[in-house]
């Protein structure tokens, strides 16, 4: 069997420029659909939402929490929307907000796309050092220079939590607006899963 396959003659040279013609053709289909998918981004956008935002997070890090309820904090972070082929967008954090320290070191990158005009879904992925910190987050852009959604992900105990995410394309503007967010609003993060967790129903008698 394998003589018989020694001795057949293959048309090497044909054989090679048919598997080069196949992957340019592959690669061109591909670049063709990426185009195409950010064509439809930058058509289907109302208003431009790419370059440096500043964004603040609702952070449970480092907070205290009281029964089920964790009241957190805000942290700060400068971000940048950046374009993607085929419909996808990535807001990659670029670091701290001046003069605003952070508690627990913050970084994050997330891959979304777009859904309907000017909202994005995508998950998210903590780039700090030595974390493995991940969840989902969606977020919309308004037409005033600002965005408003929500994230999920893991806290510290790898129990399910929430907060909010808002953005602005003026540093003071965020301060302020997180600011009045977090105390005007009384936000805070009802641990669900702790209780579900823990959660042990009385013996009938």
């Amino acid at each position: 069997m394998l003589k018989s396959i020694l001795s057949l003659k293959f048309d090497w040279p044909n054989l090679l420029a048919g598997a080069a013609i196949a992957f340019v053709a592959s690669l061109f289909a591909w670049l063709v659909k990426g185009l195409y998918g950010y064509y439809i981004i930058a058509r289907d956008l109302p208003y431009k939402i790419w370059g440096i935002w500043f964004s603040a997070e609702f952070d449970p890090k480092g907070f205290i929490q009281a029964d089920l309820k964790i009241k957190g904090g805000n942290t700060f972070l400068k971000v940048r929307v950046e374009p993607r082929l085929g419909r996808k967008i990535v807001v990659r954090a670029l670091g701290p907000v001046e003069n605003l320290t952070q508690i627990f070191a913050t970084k994050w990158t997330v891959h979304s796309r777009l859904i309907k005009g000017d909202t994005i879904v995508g998950t998210w992925r903590s780039t700090v050092k030595y974390t493995k910190r991940y969840g989902t987050a969606i977020i919309k852009f308004i037409d005033n220079g600002r965005a408003v959604g929500y994230w999920t992900g893991l806290g510290t105990t790898d129990e399910p939590l929430y907060g909010y995410w808002i953005m602005s394309r003026d540093i003071v503007d965020i301060k302020r607006l997180a600011s009045e967010v977090h105390t005007k609003t009384n936000f805070e993060v009802i641990n669900v899963s702790s209780f579900v967790i823990n959660y042990h129903p009385p013996i009938s008698q």
